[in-house]
């Protein structure tokens, strides 16, 4: 009997984690009607990025080999010089089914930078081994590289 009373709690505490499991997944995918002006806004201001410029869809093709096109919005701040490791990639997707390819492209860009610094940019490594936060929201998508990144991952989270 005492055997029976265990696999019925065993039973009840799988359901009961496959429920929670199911309610976190779902919640991390949420679709957000946030503007990407405001949210941009708010993460570019966290960010305080002091070497960075505004790329047009020509640098976001090269840097990350994606179309802007084939997203609601892109927002992209890559290094004013090739001394510098600061950046921030904002995408609103069009379609949850886009985070994949977009986390490959920049892991891609991260991997690539971190080759270029690797041996003679000890603090620009540092900043993209230590302060490099990637984080997906639904139909968002976050890429940031700069001291204040926790405080830029934050603001994104707030705006959304």
């Amino acid at each position: 009997m005492t055997k029976m009373k265990l696999l019925n709690i065993a039973r009840w505490l799988v359901v009961l984690l496959l429920i929670v499991y199911m309610i976190v997944s779902c919640a991390g995918n949420r679709i957000s009607k946030a503007d990407p002006a405001a949210v941009s806004k708010a993460v570019l201001s966290a960010a305080e990025l002091s070497h960075t410029q505004e790329a047009d869809a020509q640098m976001v093709k090269r840097l990350y080999g994606v179309d802007p096109a084939e997203y609601d919005s892109v927002v992209l701040q890559y290094p004013a010089t090739n001394m510098d490791a600061e950046e921030l990639l904002l995408v609103k997707l069009r379609d949850v089914s886009q985070q994949e390819a977009l986390l490959a492209a920049a892991n891609a860009r991260i991997d690539t930078q971190k080759t270029s610094f690797d041996g003679y940019g000890p603090a620009q490594y540092a900043l993209l081994t230590e302060h490099c936060i990637i984080e997906t929201r639904g139909n968002y998508f976050l890429l940031v590289v700069c001291e204040n990144a926790q405080a830029a991952k934050e603001a994104f989270e707030k705006a959304l």
